[in-house]
């Protein structure tokens, strides 16, 4: 199975106790490696600083193929967790790279991925637009709320607004990963079973959402439940993008979707005991 993700790398400064650490991380960081270790194979089209580059050296080390879009700058991200609740986590956007345009997805065509996955860390990063245009090139396009919902303001905070084009754009995908913050902003429900039915009746035909206790899979006809195991805060860090990935590599071994959420949701317990991508 060939996975491709688009979306930017980034420096995390994430601070849990009062303590800060500094990742090379990113959506598409998280994921590729988890699936690359599933034994798919993991294709990153990515912007950052080319100053950068070399913090991302583990993508490569895990198999992981990289294209590096130039940027003069590189997006990095505070997340401050004020709390032991892993989904009370307060971002600021500390810098960008260049949003992607329309000739970064020329070359998207070339890997013959089975499976794209849009996956964005604030909005304008990849212009909403762009989801009509890649729906042409790919058989199976999957992406992640985050960079559609998340908003950074003047001073870099990042608050969530509901997605306007979402009664247009949510229908051209075959995967909408959203989270249970996410899901409240768009449904109103916060039940995570109710918010996942609701996002499906959104448009896309798959739903996966993650909250502090596991994730569930929404496909119309019924909603899939798995838990996750007690985890630290400093594992949170790239949670849904972790399920993401091994998800949808359950789905590529042809897994039903019970059987797919059961292994996402040990798969990202596994890696959320530490900081960091998953280790296999």
């Amino acid at each position: 199975m060939k996975i491709l993700l688009v979306g930017h790398v980034c420096v995390d400064k994430n601070v849990v106790r009062g303590q800060t650490e500094t990742l090379y991380g990113g959506g598409v960081v998280h994921g590729a490696i988890t699936a690359q270790r599933l034994d798919a194979q993991a294709i990153v089209i990515t912007k950052c600083a080319a100053t950068d580059r070399a913090g991302y050296a583990h993508l490569g080390a895990a198999g992981v193929e990289v294209v590096f879009l130039p940027s003069p700058t590189s997006t990095s991200i505070r997340n401050v967790y004020p709390s032991e609740n892993p989904d009370d986590r307060q971002s600021a956007l500390i810098s960008r790279a260049t949003p992607f345009a329309e000739a970064d997805l020329d070359c998207i065509a070339g890997f013959g991925a089975d499976v794209v996955h849009v996956n964005p860390l604030w909005f304008g990063e990849f212009p909403p637009a762009l989801l009509a245009i890649l729906r042409r090139r790919t058989a199976f396009l999957g992406a992640d709320a985050q960079g559609f919902l998340r908003v950074a303001q003047p001073d870099g905070r990042m608050e969530h607004r509901d997605f306007a084009d979402k009664h247009t754009l949510l229908p051209l995908l075959d995967l909408f990963k959203v989270d249970a913050k996410e899901a409240l902003l768009l449904t109103g429900e916060a039940d995570p079973e109710r918010a996942a039915q609701a996002v499906y009746a959104l448009g896309p035909k798959l739903v996966l959402l993650t909250h502090q206790a596991g994730v569930c899979v929404c496909d119309g006809r019924a909603t899939y439940h798995a838990p996750f195991g007690r985890y630290p805060l400093e594992g949170r860090t790239g949670r849904g993008d972790t399920c993401t990935a091994s998800f949808l590599v359950a789905r590529g071994r042809g897994l039903d979707l019970q059987r797919a959420a059961n292994f996402a949701a040990d798969i990202t317990t596994r890696k959320m005991q530490y900081g960091g991508p998953f280790r296999g």
